[in-house]
Order: structure tokens, then C-alpha cells, then sequence
């Protein structure tokens, strides 16, 4: 669908909307529900334009802002992630022609991702006051740490600060030991997905609907909240009652009949999480328990039987009778998966340089997606892409500012087009 709400006709280079050129996403798979929808990543860091790549993998037309000299996180193992099924773009808002130039893509964009202070936003023109005014139906999403107002409003924050404002970094260790930080950007990621929804939720609402545009207010607080949900639910009666909070579990968590891993013979490890009175009693009767055994007997009893047994042993004989157990995989075991490699779950992308980089697929996405090819055609280890559909130019991430022509030409009006298609705008430094 277009801004309009109109389908989009089919270009030569792929999907065409009502206001002109094609929506070309170079390492995006074709089409997808999204397609046609217009975003300028202004966002700098990790989680910001992870939420643009979200938008990305579901077919919307990404284009990277860049400052002159490149995004500083291409240096990074993160680039991958957020470049992702993006255009790249380099403007100096600082510069007259730069931020002419960049008020005629706000002026048409569908969605701009931001995720500075607000004086720093103004000074780019990309406060939400500002770009609202140019175009009342865009949704700006508009990332921070602590959220738009509020007492701790203006505090530089990050999804790790989210974790640990929301109660979460709390929650994780072992009981009598120290909270914990995982050892992955887990708020960036929650927030990102969490913020995806917003801007689509509001996408709807406006062309749907008909309604205004607006600021999608993200941040990773508050998307950390519906992760540690279950220890809110009786935190204000416990706090009225004087009673300690929750506490630590190791891998336990409350309500819980038994969650642990569990070391086996092979040196490798096997996660096992059982709630329900039918699979802690089959639980029992695979490990060789008495029937009725529960609690910390039970957990010594898989310990014992996972010890004796090669991990994909117990796995095999925990599915067979219907009971949760899965391998605890190592990043080196995701890639190579045969499950996720049938799924299609990994995407591999080329660096402009040649080299091959991982990253994960589209998620969700519909079932039976054509989007996805053979499974035969996806090896992360050679290459192989099933997005791509043998395209060699196809899942290349962007150099900086490679597309400014190209976005500048079919973005906006005439005015902004740069004297050469194979040359960056004017504006760009």
C-alpha cells in the first residue's frame, strides 16, 4: 500500500508508489506487508535503528541518514544489524542545501525514526514540532531513554539502563548473589520490536483511519515492563505489606514447577522448564523419579539422568514424551542449526568489501512466505541467501551515502536532485 492508501504498481526495479521512482531495498527481501511505506532512519547507535531495520525486514522503503564521514557504528559489529535492508543517504543538516534537502524528505516520508535530546533534534530540524508542521500525516518515532517527560526524562539511557530501571538486572543471578547484566543488548532489542508495533499501530491509524500524525513516544523502560510483568502483578501489595521483593531465582522463575539447565554427559547443556501438574508428573516418570516427586528432588533427578545421557539423547527422549527440553546453543550452533536453517531463520549479507556477515531473518513473517527459497540455498557458512533469490547485487549492505542521488531523485522534488546520478547530493560532505 502507498501513503494514499492506494496499492503500489509494480516498477521495473520493484515496487512504485504514487509519488515516483522505485522503492529498491538492497539487502531487504521483495515486498512484504510494509511495502510502500517511506522511513528515514535519522537515528544514530544500536536500538533506534534496529527499530528501522524492523521495519525494513517487513518490506517498508529504509533509508539511512548518514553524517558526513558515515554512521559511526560501521566500525561496529552492530552495522549489520541496523544497515540492514536500508539505503544509505549522507547529508550536513548543518548546511543550508543539506537541510533544504532534508525537509523534502521528511516532507514525503511516511515515517521518520529520531533518537536525540530535543535541542539537538531542533537544531537538525527534525524535532517532531518542526517535521509535523511540513507533514501532518508523518509518524515520528521518537526514541529515548526514560521517555518524553517525567522526572527522569533527559537521562542519557540505553537498553541496559532499561533493564535495570524496569527491575529486570534485579531479577537475574543467582540467589545471594549479585544482579546481573546479560551478556546481549536484550532492552535494545525489546524496545526496538515494542516500537516497531507503535509506528505500525500508528501507520494504520493515520492512513486507515484517518487520523493526524504524531510522536510514537519509545523507550526501553517501559518496553522492559512487560518483561518482567510477572513480578509487578503483587509488587504494591508486598510494598503496602512491608514484605521484601522479589528476589533472584538462578535460572529459576516463581510459579515455576522446575526451569534449570542441566549439564550432560557429553560436556553440553540441556535447558528443561516444566509448570504444568501433567508434565511435572511425566517430567517424574522420564527420569526415573517417584512418581509425586517435585521441587529441588526433582531437579536433582534430572541432573542425575541428563549427566548420564548425550545432550541430543535427552532432548529426543524429552520430546517424545511432550516435554519442553531444548539444547542451551552457542552462537556457533545457531548458524548451523539444520531447524533454523530450514526456517530460513538467518539471512546472510555481503560487506561492500566481499565479505559475508549473518544476520537473523524476518520475524515474524507469514507462513509460507515466497520470500524465503529453497532451503538447500541457505548456508551461512558459503554465502548463500535465500532472500536474495540468486541476485548478486541483491543483500549488499550500502556504502555511506551510496543512494543520496537515487534517494534525492525519487524522494523529492526536482529541486534536491544531484547534477549526476552516480554523484552524492550537493549537500552531502
Amino acid at each position: 500500500m502507498i501513503a494514499g492508501g492506494e496499492p503500489a504498481a509494480a516498477g521495473p526495479d520493484g515496487p512504485r508508489d504514487d509519488r515516483g521512482g522505485t522503492a529498491a531495498r538492497p539487502s531487504a527481501p521483495a515486498g512484504g506487508p510494509l511495502a510502500g511505506l517511506r522511513v528515514l532512519d535519522a537515528a544514530s547507535l544500536y536500538a533506534a535503528p534496529l527499530l528501522a531495520s524492523l521495519l525494513a525486514d517487513q518490506g517498508a522503503d529504509v533509508v539511512k541518514l548518514e553524517p558526513p564521514g558515515g554512521d559511526a557504528y560501521r566500525a561496529t559489529g552492530f552495522w549489520p544489524l541496523v544497515a540492514r535492508g536500508k539505503r544509505s543517504i549522507m547529508l550536513d543538516p548543518a548546511d543550508a542545501d543539506g537541510r533544504a534537502a532534508l525537509r523534502g524528505l521528511v516532507a514525503v516520508a511516511d515515517v521518520v525514526v529520531v533518537n536525540e535530546p530535543a535541542a539537538r533534534l531542533a537544531a537538525r530540524g527534525l524535532d517532531p514540532d518542526t517535521m509535523l508542521a511540513v507533514n501532518p500525516r508523518l509518524v515520528v518515532a521518537h526514541v529515548s531513554g526514560y521517555g518524553a517527560d517525567g522526572p527522569a526524562a533527559g537521562r542519557p539511557g540505553n537498553g541496559t539502563m532499561g533493564e535495570a530501571f524496569a527491575g529486570l538486572t534485579h531479577m537475574t543471578g543467582d540467589a545471594g548473589g549479585p544482579p546481573m547484566l546479560p551478556s546481549v543488548p536484550l532492552g535494545d532489542a525489546v524496545m526496538a520490536y515494542a516500537g516497531a508495533f507503535g509506528v505500525a499501530a500508528a501507520c494504520h491509524d493515520v492512513r486507515v483511519n484517518g487520523a493526524p500524525g504524531r510522536v510514537v513516544d519509545v523507550n526501553p523502560v517501559e518496553a522492559m515492563l512487560h518483561v518482567v510483568g510477572p513480578t509487578l502483578v503483587s509488587a504494591a501489595a508486598q510494598l503496602a505489606a512491608g514484605a521484601e521483593p522479589p528476589g533472584r531465582l538462578g535460572g529459576g522463575l516463581a510459579g515455576s514447577a522446575l526451569r534449570d539447565v542441566f549439564a550432560c554427559a557429553d560436556g553440553r547443556w540441556l535447558a528443561v522448564s516444566v509448570s504444568t501438574p501433567r508434565q511435572l508428573r511425566d517430567l517424574a516418570a522420564v527420569v526415573g523419579a517417584p512418581t509425586g516427586t517435585a521441587g529441588e528432588a526433582l531437579g536433582e533427578a534430572v541432573r542425575i539422568w541428563a549427566g548420564g545421557l548425550d545432550r541430543a539423547e535427552a532432548v529426543q527422549r524429552l520430546a517424545a514424551a511432550r516435554l519442553p527440553g531444548a539444547p542451551v546453543n552457542t552462537a556457533h550452533d545457531v548458524v548451523s542449526d539444520p531447524h533454523l536453517r530450514h526456517r530460513r531463520a538467518l539471512r546472510t549479507l555481503r560487506t561492500p568489501d566481499g565479505m559475508t556477515v549473518t544476520v537473523p531473518a524476518p520475524a515474524p513473517r507469514a507462513a509460507g512466505d515466497p520470500a524465503t527459497r529453497d532451503p538447500a540455498t541457505h548456508d551461512p557458512a558459503t554465502g548463500g541467501d535465500p532472500a536474495t533469490g540468486g541476485d548478486p547485487d541483491a543483500g549488499v549492505l550500502p556504502t555511506a551515502g551510496q543512494h543520496t542521488g537515487e534517494v534525492l531523485r525519487e524522494w523529492t522534488a526536482p529541486a534536491h536532485e544531484p547534477a549526476s546520478a552516480q554523484e552524492p547530493a550537493a549537500s552531502a560532505k
